[in-house]
């Protein structure tokens, strides 16, 4: 805790998210800042006690009260949900508890603790800027439960005394304890461990930070791509950075920052971080050189480079920067620009106007929404890892042998992020050995993992957190089909986790030409880490490499169950792997159908559509399965990609069952054409024909209804042995002679069944139809 520095924050009203962590990890009270776990306001007691503080804190020159940290132990347990109270209803209870207005004001934010959300409330009391100003103390003016313990009485002065609020009797009391306040409050200031500036440039309108490398190394052609970004587009003002943590964003754009410098190519820099974290081969450290935390803090700092006194008002801030913005060429570089709760300093970056002569490098592990120029910073291949392995090697002073394999070791558990690597270094001086400071890197307690990924994961959706943890129990990348097998999460949410993790640079997506299928990548660092937060998630790992085990069985291709459908392959000219595993599921899918297991049904026909996405047997299958499952939508929309994706082994398939989706419409055209589509790929088809002649009389074009049926009984008729189909058939032509008015040939094609039923006794079965003629 630095007095001072609370004090500058009441001054300045900072309600940040920030400034609740940096008040949280102050894990101590003094006079500016109180903690209590619950707020309370309905009784009077509670009431009275609220008033108290805030009239101390008032006199005290104004604090904070956060909400959600036990008092005394300081642990930050949250709140299960937001406080019921605004800023008004705050200076009410005040006012009616002491006669005092009291500007008060409240903010609420979420923080991460234990890895989960929480509340926690910031109260600012506000008070008189100017110490001297506090000599005159404001006094309870009326009244409030006089008689009670707890009551207020007029004429009291409350007073803040180290972590506790009291009640003061005389002038030099308060006095004694304001003169001891501001001594600590300075002394804290002028700490010898407190540096006067954090910038290592700090001359005329330049303000650069320290530089975090001795030697930059490599990444020519990135650092080329990068100075391009600021200076060839004049349209372009915002050049975002990013990539995973620890690849070297922050030095590339440190590196940038210094060149631009040497170069003078802008006539004022300013380099600020919002870092609050270093690693060191000792772990993770707090770093002293955070510059970066709202949005009035970059004006200002914007408007001290140019020798201007901030403005009191956000809008007067504001108006200033784009005042000096306009006449000078600035560089303004902005790292770790995520870790910043406040969207305001997008927001204002981006509406920089046209007249704006500044450029903004910022640093983030995600891409911004926006159109900014993105500049990706990939993890050091093979090269490159043995070029800065063999310079910090020398910067360390350690001795190294760099064989191939070593770097490709190195290279490997790393996941070629140079933190990483510098920190494998690093230990491995302590502990000379390299195997064991390789396997520190991606161990459960590993520092580097916590450091690179901690900040990112907090802020990733469940499904995203859900996603890339069940990544790590795939030996090879996986496609989105196995990804949302093992997430057990719905296609539409697997889709938003995966663009999440990609624009947070986590995954890759990998298209193969071949196939036009997509598959998944992730860093092994990423995954190491990933794999450590299976635990989080109850028995998740347990039931995703059960079920995908499940799937993977069901995707082999045994030759028995092979065999048992070659006559399907065959007929509809199913040759590739997967689109015979997809006609397999689809034949499981319809075995489970008819033992009733419609959920293991719909499971079975989704792989079939994810396994084989071109083939147009599975997608006629599919909707042949949901028109039975009176689900038309979804037949229409599988037949019609059916019938898309069609070729002359499927067209039969796939129009026939178009013409029976278009049957459930009531649609008689619809099913006409169909059918007619259907013969032209199976001319032959005699159960294809008979049906578009049916449906040709349905729609009332018996003529060409009649001529299909002849066409049937013409090719049947030729057969020595005739067939059920042969009788059927000229039952409907009967049905259609008479339909036209033709009685005699109806006539003549009953006597002809009629003999047919009389010579060949197989045809029995069907007499029953030809006696319903007569």
């Amino acid at each position: 805790m630095n007095l001072a520095t609370i004090e500058r924050m009441v001054r300045d009203g900072d309600l940040s998210l920030d400034a609740l962590k940096y008040l949280v990890d102050c894990r101590g009270e003094c006079e500016w800042l109180d903690f209590k776990q619950l707020l309370r306001l309905e009784s009077g007691y509670e009431t009275s006690a609220f008033a108290k503080d805030a009239l101390a804190m008032k006199n005290t020159g104004g604090g904070y009260l956060v909400i959600g940290v036990q008092d005394k132990t300081w642990v930050p347990v949250g709140l299960a949900s937001e406080l019921p109270y605004d800023a008004k209803l705050l200076r009410d209870k005040i006012r009616r508890a002491t006669g005092l207005d009291i500007s008060v004001d409240i903010v609420q934010h979420q923080l991460r603790y234990a890895g989960e959300p929480r509340w926690f409330a910031v109260i600012l009391v506000r008070s008189a800027a100017k110490r001297k100003k506090r000599r005159t103390p404001s006094l309870v003016k009326n009244d409030f439960q006089p008689k009670e313990s707890y009551g207020i009485r007029r004429g009291e002065i409350y007073f803040r005394r180290g972590d506790s609020t009291v009640r003061l009797d005389s002038a030099e009391e308060l006095e004694e304890l304001l003169d001891d306040l501001e001594e600590r409050a300075d002394r804290d200031s002028l700490e010898r461990d407190q540096p006067k500036t954090p910038f290592a440039v700090d001359t005329g309108t330049y303000r650069l930070l320290e530089k975090d490398y001795q030697y930059f190394v490599g990444r020519d052609r990135l650092r080329d791509q990068l100075v391009a970004a600021v200076t060839k587009d004049p349209r372009i003002w915002i050049i975002n950075v990013h990539g995973p943590g620890g690849v070297g964003k922050s030095a590339l754009a440190t590196w940038a920052a210094y060149h631009f410098y040497d170069q003078r190519d802008f006539e004022a820099i300013l380099q600020l971080t919002a870092k609050e974290t270093v690693l060191t081969s000792g772990g993770i450290s707090r770093s002293q050189t955070r510059t970066l935390y709202s949005l009035e803090g970059l004006l200002d700092q914007i408007l001290l480079l140019f020798g201007e006194e901030p403005p009191a008002t956000l809008d007067e801030k504001k108006q200033l920067v784009l005042e000096w913005l306009s006449v000078w060429p600035t560089l303004i570089v902005l790292d770790n620009l995520e870790t910043v709760d406040d969207g305001r300093i997008i927001s204002f970056i981006q509406d920089l106007p046209p007249a704006s002569q500044a450029k903004v490098i910022i640093t983030s592990r995600r891409k911004t929404g926006g159109w900014e120029y993105p500049v990706t910073v990939p993890e050091l291949n093979h090269e490159e890892t043995r070029d800065f392995v063999a310079v910090k090697s020398g910067e360390l002073r350690i001795d190294l042998s760099l064989t191939e394999r070593r770097v490709g070791e190195i290279n490997n558990a790393c996941g070629g992020l140079p933190l990483a690597i510098q920190w494998t270094l690093g230990r491995y001086k302590l502990c000379g050995d390299l195997n064991a400071a390789l396997g520190a890197v991606i161990g459960e307690d590993s520092p580097v993992l916590e450091f690179s990924f901690r900040n990112i994961w907090d802020v990733l959706s469940a499904d995203a957190k859900r996603t890339l943890s069940v990544m790590s129990i795939f030996d090879a990348p996986p496609g989105d089909q196995l990804l949302g097998l093992a997430a057990e999460i719905s296609r539409e949410r697997l889709d938003s986790s995966l663009r999440e993790l990609e624009e947070a640079t986590l995954v890759s997506r990998q298209v193969h030409p071949a196939d036009g299928q997509a598959t998944y990548t992730s860093l092994p660092i990423t995954l190491s880490f990933a794999a450590n937060q299976l635990a989080r998630f109850g028995d998740l790992e347990t039931h995703a490499r059960r079920r995908v085990q499940q799937y993977t069985q069901q995707m082999e291709l045994k030759s028995w169950e092979v065999d048992r459908f070659v006559g399907i392959f065959e007929r509809y000219g199913i040759q590739a792997d997967n689109d015979k595993r997809g006609a397999i599921l689809c034949r499981r899918g319809e075995s489970e159908t008819f033992s009733g297991n419609m959920d293991a049904a719909d499971a079975l026909f989704k792989q079939a559509r994810d396994v084989a996405p071109t083939s147009a047997y599975v997608f006629a299958m599919s909707a042949s399965y949901e028109l039975a499952r009176k689900r038309i939508g979804q037949a229409i929309k599988f037949v019609d990609v059916a019938c898309a994706r069609t070729n002359r082994f499927t067209g039969g398939l796939a129009y026939s069952t178009k013409a029976r989706v278009c049957d459930a419409q009531r649609d008689k055209y619809g099913r006409v054409n169909a059918l007619r589509r259907a013969v032209e790929f199976a001319p032959t088809d005699v159960v294809l024909l008979h049906q578009l002649g049916v449906a040709l009389s349905r729609a009332g074009e018996t003529n060409e209804a009649i001529a299909k049926f002849t066409e049937i009984i013409t090719v049947e008729s030729a057969r020595d042995l005739p067939s059920e189909t042969l009788l059927m058939t000229l039952k409907t032509r009967i049905i259609n002679y008479r339909r036209a008015g033709f009685m005699q040939p109806a006539q003549e094609d009953l006597a002809l069944a009629k003999d047919l039923l009389a010579r060949h006794p197989h045809l029995s079965s069907q007499a029953h139809h030809i006696a319903e003629l007569e």
